[in-house]
């Protein structure tokens, strides 16, 4: 004889269990998708300006160092996702999954600005602040 289980309300299946929680899964990671994939192309572009800046360096580029940026994304995503968890369930008045994310894409985006100033030689945060310093002595 078959024992049911205890848990599963009476007329629910384990198969529709899951239907239901797909959408809810779906609908509670929904808000951190543009983040995920925001942090995914910073990430991928830090690879990429990371090669050109160490090739113009003249140094040799080891899987072990491209490793970190596996790391990075596992992580990366863990907190993001991690922090949505803190979010819904403990701190519904503060965006923590937003704010882990900004503070993860600022990190990247910087890293990225520094890799494309070797790479080019121009500091594009120092010509933006000279651009406004001028435009705003214009006015």
């Amino acid at each position: 004889m078959k024992r049911a289980l205890t848990w599963i309300p009476a007329g629910f299946s384990p198969s529709m269990l899951v239907k239901l929680a797909i959408p809810y899964v779906v609908f509670f990671f929904t808000p951190i998708w543009a983040g995920l994939v925001g942090i995914g192309v910073l990430l991928f572009a830090d690879v990429i300006t990371g090669i050109k800046s160490a090739k113009k360096r003249g140094e040799v580029i080891h899987s072990r160092k491209m490793s970190t940026t596996i790391n990075k994304m596992i992580f990366y995503a863990l907190a993001v996702i991690l922090s949505r968890v803190m979010e819904v369930s403990f701190m519904p008045w503060l965006p923590v999954a937003q704010l882990t994310a900004g503070y993860i894409a600022v990190v990247e985006f910087k890293s990225n600005m520094e890799n494309i100033a070797e790479i080019t030689g121009i500091d594009i945060w120092l010509f933006l602040k000279d651009k406004l310093t001028e435009w705003a002595k214009r006015k």
